[in-house]
């Protein structure tokens, strides 16, 4: 049962008089020394803070963006009510979505013990409270009728990630369950159901390279007791930091690059990352795959030069194919040109 509980106003006050910087909690994409960018299984241990020239990233596996939370989290609950498919669930995966809540839960009870907790109440019982977004809930674990919309969308509307549910079967692994109402270019209720290798089939030269099959050895080997963590990249457009650039949304982004290209205003553009973390889960043994975006003008990246300057050179070596896989080789000479202050 879900109840209505408004969170604690100093709380919330203070929390929301972080400044909002994009750059502060930045997972930089790019070591120090790359110049050239190409695809690789460029995983490493989780929970492991790394400091960048604009702040830090990386100490929790749930990021809540400090001030930015409480809008990201009404974004997602406004498109979750408008569109439920973008929760799909296929038979078989109820228990790992009920292991995943638990999981989360209980990392983000100990993550943040200032605003978020979790209390186990016997038989199986939990309360959940979440002063940030004046969530207070209790439910039954496994049982439905205590969680109406299901544990998967109760979970969507606390954490900002995106989260995608994989297992094996028959030699293969299959996205089978997920949360997504932030992707990029791609659609959840498209993807579900599908292995591996059809998912990235589209995304140059990661089956020829063997890159598929290698992620896919390092998932189907992942231990239950780590957590380990990547990033990818890419560039989107509009004139605010929109995170829904699914195909579903299509309509209402679609129009943003040419625009952009129309106006010359490459300031803009945005770089798009996205902070992927993956998961055992205990009770199933699923392999959660989230995605936390998160977004930056190229305006905002120019005050970081050795930012603006990498960015630049990265994009102007990539391959043709994959610029144009990720959708920016028509403007990637006026992006450049820009950030090197063109």
């Amino acid at each position: 049962m879900t109840l209505a509980a408004q969170p604690d106003a100093a709380t919330v006050r203070d929390y929301l008089a972080q400044p909002v910087d994009h750059l502060s909690n930045l997972p930089w994409p790019f070591p120090d020394e790359l110049a050239e960018f190409s695809y690789s299984v460029n995983v490493e241990p989780a929970r492991v803070p790394r400091r960048t020239r604009g702040g830090e990233w990386g100490r929790h596996l749930v990021d809540l963006g400090g001030a930015e939370y409480p809008a990201i989290m009404a974004e997602r609950r406004r498109i979750l009510d408008a569109d439920p498919s973008r929760v799909r669930i296929r038979r078989g995966m109820e228990l790992a979505c009920w292991d995943l809540l638990l999981y989360y839960l209980r990392d983000l009870d100990l993550a943040y013990p200032e605003t978020m907790h979790l209390t186990e109440l016997g038989d199986g019982r939990f309360r959940w409270h979440n002063e940030l977004l004046g969530t207070c809930a209790e439910f039954v674990l496994g049982d439905d009728a205590t969680l109406p919309g299901g544990p998967l969308d109760f979970l969507a509307r606390e954490v900002p990630d995106d989260l995608l549910l994989v297992v094996d079967r028959d030699g293969r692994l299959y996205f089978d369950a997920g949360l997504v109402t932030f992707a990029a270019a791609w659609s959840v209720s498209f993807d579900v159901g599908m292995d591996m290798y059809e998912i990235h089939a589209p995304v140059p030269g990661l089956i020829r390279d063997g890159i598929v099959a290698r992620a896919e050895q390092f998932l189907r080997h992942l231990p239950a007791d780590q957590v380990y963590r990547r990033v990818n990249w890419t560039l989107s457009a509009s004139d605010s930091p929109k995170l829904d650039v699914s195909l579903e949304a299509l309509p209402e982004w679609g129009r943003d690059i040419p625009a952009m290209v129309r106006d010359r205003d490459f300031g803009r553009a945005r770089l798009r990352i996205e902070l992927e973390h993956f998961v055992r889960l205990p009770m199933s043994g699923a392999v959660t795959f989230n995605i936390r975006t998160f977004m930056a003008s190229l305006e905002e990246i120019r005050r970081i030069p050795e930012w603006a300057d990498q960015l630049a050179t990265v994009i102007e070596t990539l391959d043709e194919k994959i610029a144009a896989y990720k959708g920016f080789l028509d403007y990637r000479d006026d992006v450049v040109a820009y950030l090197r202050g063109h």
